[in-house]
């Protein structure tokens, strides 16, 4: 058994239908690439060839790979489609593997990822280690064993930051749902990999044959891009100032507010998404340049001229898309945050969130109590949408969907609170606890 044909990156040769069905197309590719384009914008999440005949799964698999194909020539050409594509083939990857009918399936796309020798299967777990000892016990092996596997820690670095797994001589073990984070980061960064070969790849005239249709592709996903990038991280509401209302703040930039008001520290990543959640809630350039000097401890020495003028200024600037590639960046959603910033819920012990919500919330209510083991309950179930949307309602008594966008949840935040008047579909007031 080998890894799926949904696992896009595959090279083609590694794809169980013949290489010959795979001739690039220019009459047709377009049109397949506009399709998925279309897929993507409308949030749809399919399998390819699923349930149907020998025939059609071929041609399925192959417009599979010539939408996808030609969107990542058209990637290798703009920075800022990279990024798109990266983030929309990731979240459909992410979906795919969770909902990937078997184990074997599974374990099939972590040892293409991973490697086939980083990856332990179930079976031969336990025959490798000894799981009557005190870990493995604690973890509950013998009830898990089946769903389980064991990664090197080289392939899941953030797994042993975070401390989310067991981790016994050199290898990361977790149910295998587990390390779907990992699995999709290095998905990620495969597929940039790919983008990149893809240019490599052309010859000067299959390079002159398809040099049209991407610069028509390029101006759809021009489009296409700056309008998700409004509809899902963008605040026009500069007016209301909502970057200096922390009590609207989502709990992981909250976190990552108040680390850089009494530390003046926190990490590169976390810089990066602390600043493109101010910058899109309407926090002008000038006035996040003066916030990060201000605070942040390393810039003790400098003059302000100095700073706004040296790297630090150009890392500010560049988010606003004032340098480099000029690339409007909006505040990464909940997704991302998870695979590769800081989310509270995912990343914090559940004593640690326990311990901050008591003394936020004393002499809770007997709903405020089963709001507050609901959530604790989620993050040790690893659902940190569905905690963050019970946070949502102990703060604001209204309920929330699972939390998907930081934005999202300010938006709301603000409308609860009455800063913004004005009702969407998204929260339902609570009625019971208001």
């Amino acid at each position: 058994m080998s890894a799926p044909d949904w696992v896009i990156v595959k090279r083609i040769k590694e794809v169980s239908i013949p290489q010959e069905k795979f001739q690039i197309d220019m009459e047709e590719w377009p049109r397949i690439a506009q399709e998925r384009i279309k897929k993507f914008v409308q949030k749809k999440e399919w399998y390819p060839g699923e349930g149907v005949t020998s025939a059609n799964y071929e041609r399925e698999i192959y417009e599979e790979f010539a939408g996808h194909g030609l969107l990542r020539l058209v990637a290798a050409e703009d920075p800022r489609v990279q990024g798109w594509l990266v983030e929309q083939e990731g979240d459909l990857f992410d979906w795919r593997f969770r909902k990937a009918k078997t184990t074997e399936i599974k374990l099939e796309v972590a040892k293409y990822l991973f490697g086939e020798k980083n990856v332990i299967t179930p079976r031969d777990i336990w025959s490798r280690f000894d799981i009557n000892q005190p870990p493995f016990k604690e973890f509950k092996m013998k009830a898990r064993r089946s769903g389980s596997m064991a990664v090197h820690f080289t392939c899941v670095p953030k797994m042993i930051s975070i401390r989310s797994a067991l981790l016994i001589n050199g290898w990361v073990i977790a149910l295998i749902d587990d390390f779907a984070s990992s699995l999709k980061v290095t998905f990620e960064r495969l597929l940039r990999q790919r983008i990149g070969e893809s240019k490599e790849s052309l010859d000067r005239i299959v390079r002159s044959s398809v040099s049209e249709p991407i610069t028509e592709l390029k101006k759809e996903l021009s489009k296409v891009i700056h309008s998700m990038s409004i509809t899902s991280g963008k605040i026009e509401w500069g007016r209301y100032k909502l970057f200096t209302r922390q009590s609207v703040f989502p709990q992981c930039m909250l976190d990552l507010y108040n680390e850089v008001m009494s530390q003046g520290h926190i990490s590169h990543e976390e810089r990066f998404q602390l600043g493109l959640f101010l910058k899109n809630i309407g926090m002008p350039v000038e006035e996040q340049l003066l916030f990060w000097y201000e605070k942040a401890v390393d810039n003790v020495g400098m003059t302000y001229e100095q700073f706004a003028s040296g790297p630090p200024g150009y890392q500010i600037r560049y988010m606003y898309g004032l340098e480099g590639g000029r690339t409007d960046y909006s505040a990464h959603k909940c997704a991302s945050i998870q695979d590769r910033g800081f989310c509270t819920f995912l990343h914090q012990s559940v004593a640690t969130i326990d311990e901050n919500l008591r003394k936020e919330f004393k002499n809770p209510s007997e709903l405020q109590e089963n709001l507050l083991r609901n959530l604790s309950r989620n993050v040790v179930d690893k659902k940190p949408g569905e905690a963050c949307a019970l946070m949502f309602q102990l703060r604001y008594k209204w309920r929330s969907y699972p939390v998907k966008h930081p934005i999202g949840y300010l938006r709301q935040a603000a409308k609860a609170l009455k800063i913004i008047k004005k009702e969407e579909p998204e929260i339902k007031k609570d009625q019971k606890s208001g």
